[in-house]
């Protein structure tokens, strides 16, 4: 039996009511002490009327205990037979705490990325009521996540932690990043930071370096420390950074023996030097379009005044500026990416030492541009300087075709990432001059309609040069005869000169989807490309056949894919090995960073909850005890045994509410109470007069 109130006015009036009474008292109280108390009881006796108080008997059911058993599904337990143990203990952990009469529910967390014990908890706790929750028992390896997040759940019973595996006997290397970068400044070094960790000890470990599937180095490192490597970022695009130790026999796995890294590595400026060898209709659109690209850096000079010819003012009369030859061509040349030479020609601006500056800054890795004109035919043209031509790709025949013709792509071109996708010629306007020119070496991409060559490329040492054998794309900027890509045309033969990645003759890459999608791409000038070769996780698989798509373009796309690294390597004609690497592109599994038997993540959780821990290493271990322990005691584990709190849920099937007196009696013990006050101070009853039974002299009456 219990009781319960149901007022019959607002709380508060009811509150106000009391204190009115109490008021009331306190005031007769030095007059009429008897008297006020009876007021006051009948003042009490109201509001308890007011509050209705009511007796409350309830017919119930009481409700089993119940626990829930949350076992870890994440890829972690698929090592060294750690699944075929859970399952075993949770069979038997489930009968003991049936045979106590105790109700089990099991749910399941963690999957192939990620062991969330926080979101497993919410979903098992759905299935168990929280008034008959008497505990929690973790089957788990103990690589778990989310552990502060199920803290927060406030939890009304002990959390048990069941370890699966044998944290001393299991054998283990890892390696990890501490910290890596996402982007790099082409020029500058990009700082690693990662640590080798080994089970069993061994105080040195050889860690090997991969970019992009290409060993670059190997060295032994200390093992439990932090260790800093610095690597050049030598050219832009995105660069795979793989660190790998070696496996050893016995190892719970090898998947966390490599750590990669895409680090996208970015120009600063890429910075122009744009030399007009005199005002033309094309030097507009040459400055036009890279001015327009807001990767370029561009300084632009114009040869006004030759160095031969004679000023009619004076200098203080001239808005012309000396060209800064020594400057820009001994100076300050290797600061700039490419050269280009629009139109220019040998007229004593620049000297033959400086042009010679200029072929070994392309021997170095530096590019150059020749925009040609009639100036290439003339006397004293760039063709007629042996410390420059040497590296042109193409010399003048002599003579200009003054003739309309239609820009169009040879076989070449028609593969080449510069010109394969600009278009047909079918749409393009026609240009009205050519200078004739012998192909030297080198690749011609584009060529006028009876085979003369228009572009020529070609690779001079470390550096790339590139010569156009007409002054009228201005032509297509203009729209003449309908106009052509020249924005495209020039941005990408630009930056092939600056060899950005995507614009590649020869190029392989590849990427990894976290759906274990593997995207093979392979860019190649040759019509017959050889298979890829491939290795998944460090283990080889049979050769890739690559499909062609677009011109010039081969792929191959291969599903299911399970490993978080794929290397590639392949060969072009001329016997040079192209690697790439993928990596998936949220990253390494995590499940498998680190995969030995550890109580630490579980801990604060257990020791919150006033749980225990027990390791279970093979299917004979022996289960703990189950005893059953009170809701408020603050441990619920000892040695050999875990506890499962005592709730005492109960199920009310019916209630039965009555008033605790009868609602007239409320009112005849008021009314009795106040004629009682009445009587009492009117003096009418002598044995309730306490003034005169104290001697106490009243005041006389006065007519």
């Amino acid at each position: 039996m219990a009781f319960d109130f149901s007022p019959l006015l607002p709380v508060w009036l009811i509150t106000s009511i009391g204190g009115t009474f109490l008021l009331a008292t306190a005031v007769r109280i030095p007059t009429a002490p008897i008297g006020a108390l009876l007021r006051l009881l009948a003042g009490a006796a109201a509001v308890l009327f007011l509050l209705g108080p009511e007796r409350v008997e309830q017919d119930f059911d009481r409700l089993p205990d119940q626990a829930l058993i949350l076992l870890d599904d994440s890829a972690s337990m698929g090592l060294a037979g750690r699944t075929e143990i859970r399952d075993e203990a949770a069979l038997r952990l489930r009968e003991r705490l049936e045979d106590d009469g105790i109700d089990v529910q099991t749910a399941r967390f963690g999957g192939t990325d990620d062991s969330d014990l926080a979101a497993g908890l919410t979903d098992g706790l759905a299935s168990v009521a929280r008034s008959q929750l008497g505990g929690v028992f973790v089957l788990s390896d103990g690589q778990v996540t989310g552990t502060e997040q199920a803290q927060g759940l406030d939890l009304p019973a002990p959390v048990h932690s069941i370890l699966i595996g044998d944290p001393e006997g299991e054998q283990d290397r890892r390696i990890a990043w501490v910290s890596a970068p996402s982007f790099a400044l082409v020029g500058e070094d990009m700082e690693l930071q990662f640590r080798v960790d080994d089970t069993r000890g061994q105080p040195t470990l050889p860690v090997t370096l991969r970019i992009d599937g290409e060993d670059v180095l190997s060295r032994a490192v200390i093992t439990g420390e932090t260790v800093t490597v610095t690597v050049p970022a030598e050219r832009p695009g995105e660069r795979i950074i793989e660190l790998g130790i070696p496996s050893v026999p016995g190892e719970l796995t090898d998947r966390n023996n490599a750590i990669s890294a895409k680090v996208n590595v970015i120009r600063d400026r890429l910075r122009v030097l744009l030399i007009s060898g005199e005002p033309h209709a094309g030097e507009r659109v040459w400055r036009n379009v890279l001015k327009s690209d807001p990767a370029v850096d561009l300084v632009h000079f114009t040869i006004l005044k030759p160095a031969d010819k004679p000023a009619y003012a004076g200098p203080e009369d001239l808005n012309l500026i000396p060209f800064p030859s020594q400057e820009l061509f001994l100076d300050k040349l290797q600061h700039f990416n490419v050269v280009i030479f629009d139109r220019y020609t040998y007229r004593g601006v620049i000297t033959s030492f400086e042009l010679a500056e200029v072929a070994r800054f392309v021997d170095r890795g530096g590019a150059v541009l020749v925009a040609a004109g009639p100036e290439l035919t003339v006397d004293g043209s760039l063709a007629q300087q042996p410390n420059l031509s040497y590296i042109l790709p193409a010399l003048p025949t002599g003579g200009i075709a003054e003739e309309a013709f239609i820009p169009t792509l040879t076989q070449t071109g028609g593969r080449h990432p510069i010109t394969s996708t600009l278009g047909s010629s079918d749409d393009w306007g026609r240009w009205l001059r050519l200078i004739p020119s012998q192909v030297r070496r080198g690749t011609v991409l584009m060529e006028a309609e009876d085979g003369q060559p228009l572009l020529v490329t070609d690779r001079v040492g470390e550096g790339r040069v590139a010569m156009l054998l007409s002054d009228h794309l201005w032509l297509w900027a203009r729209g003449f005869d309908g106009g052509g890509p020249h924005r495209e045309f020039l941005r990408r033969l630009v930056h092939w000169l600056m060899a950005e990645p995507e614009l590649e003759e020869e190029a392989l890459s590849a990427s990894l989807s976290d759906e274990g999608v593997l995207t093979i791409t392979r860019r190649s000038l040759s019509e017959d490309v050889s298979f890829v070769r491939a290795e998944i996780d460090g283990a080889p698989t049979d050769a890739i056949e690559l499909a062609e798509g677009a011109p010039g373009q081969f792929g191959a796309t291969l599903e299911g894919i399970e490993a978080d690294r794929v290397r590639l390597e392949t060969t072009t004609e001329d016997g040079r090995v192209l690697t790439a690497a993928a990596v998936r592109e949220r990253g390494a599994s995590q499940e498998f960073s680190a995969v030995t038997t550890d109580a630490s993540a579980l801990a604060p959780l257990v020791g919150a909850t006033g749980g225990g821990s027990v390791v279970l290493t093979d299917d004979a271990s022996e289960l703990p005890g189950i005893r059953r322990t009170r809701a408020d005691r603050r441990d619920h584990s000892g040695r050999g045994w875990l506890g499962v709190a005592r709730r005492d849920a109960r199920a009310v099937l019916s209630e039965t509410r009555v008033p605790l007196l009868p609602r007239h009696g409320y009112l005849l013990l008021v009314a009795g109470l106040l004629l009682l006050a009445w009587v009492t101070e009117s003096g009418r009853m002598k044995f309730f007069a306490p003034a005169q039974r104290l001697g106490i002299r009243q005041p006389k009456e006065t007519a």
